[in-house]
């Protein structure tokens, strides 16, 4: 059987054979707008992986996010998404040079948690979402808000300070091409905040074997276009790390971290709590194997 198939990568723009990974998993609410056939590939050049043929439209992407999307968070995880989020803040205000008036924007703001973190700092704030899931304590007067995607929001040139995107380049078909825009957004020593999960995770790795296991040979053990989070890309460091080359972007930081706190996301003793109970030492391995399961890259705009 041939598993290579030609086609161009969105990274870093191989038009080489591709390696066929399997077939998406696809949840009974996707299958009612599937109308093709599709593959999980991997760009033999850059390690990343993406689906084709190109997946749905924006209009009917919108139709498998609903109120689940975001689930309700444990006491414990919420005091460690909102340390998180002062850590990642800190370390921008840190590495950047404008130390005052920072223009500061959140793509994919989501419910608001950063917003309102960079707002109580005195930062000019900025959320955008092709959504509007702000809680009512984000929805300030000092936060402005633009609902729809970033080409639409035709913000000027050299305008922003900060760019925070967590969770959102996954999601994106083209990211270099999205990654274009906000340099051309991001005023000159400005900085991106980027986090992605992890395809070369040990986590996948096992999911592999789990699937080989069970009989499920021709399911994706990468990205899950079609089930809850929908992810249409996946990065590894290779190709993180290249589609910042590509723009000419400073990678000021690239680190790899995640996984063993995923159990504090679940009431103790529930399902979920037992499977990430289980599944414990394998992230505790990935640590020193440096194939944890997420990714963040700090990008500077060279001047």
């Amino acid at each position: 059987m041939n598993n290579l198939i030609e086609v161009k990568c969105f990274v870093c723009g191989n038009s080489s054979k591709f390696k066929i990974i399997n077939k998406p998993n696809i949840s009974p609410k996707a299958k009612l707008l599937i109308k093709e056939i599709y593959q999980v590939l991997k760009c033999q050049n850059c390690r990343f992986y993406f689906v084709s043929p190109q997946i749905l439209t924006n209009v009917e992407m919108s139709k498998l996010y609903d109120e689940t999307y975001f689930t309700e968070m444990t006491n414990w995880w919420q005091k460690k998404r909102e340390q998180d989020r002062k850590d990642r803040l800190d370390k921008l205000y840190e590495c950047l040079n404008r130390k005052i008036g920072i223009r500061f924007l959140d793509i994919g703001c989501g419910e608001g948690y950063v917003l309102i973190e960079a707002a109580d700092r005195g930062w000019e704030v900025h959320g955008l979402d092709v959504f509007d899931n702000r809680m009512q304590s984000a929805k300030r007067q000092d936060i402005k808000f633009f609902k729809g995607d970033i080409f639409n929001a035709q913000f000027p040139d050299n305008h922003f300070d900060c760019i925070y995107m967590d969770s959102v380049l996954e999601h994106l078909f083209d990211p270099v091409n999205y990654l274009k825009e906000l340099k051309r957004i991001l005023k000159v020593g400005g900085l991106i905040y980027c986090g992605v999960p992890n395809e070369d995770s040990l986590f996948n790795d096992t999911k592999k074997l789990l699937f080989v296991l069970s009989g499920r040979f021709n399911i994706s053990e990468r990205i899950k276009p079609f089930i809850d989070p929908y992810h249409v890309s996946g990065f590894t460091k290779k190709s993180l790390q290249i589609a910042a080359l590509q723009l000419d972007f400073q990678i000021v930081q690239i680190r790899n971290f995640g996984g063993q706190y995923e159990i504090l996301k679940f009431s103790a003793f529930s399902k979920p709590f037992l499977v990430n109970l289980l599944l414990l030492p394998i992230h505790l391995l990935a640590t020193p194997m440096r194939k944890q399961t997420y990714l963040e890259v700090i990008l500077k705009k060279k001047g």
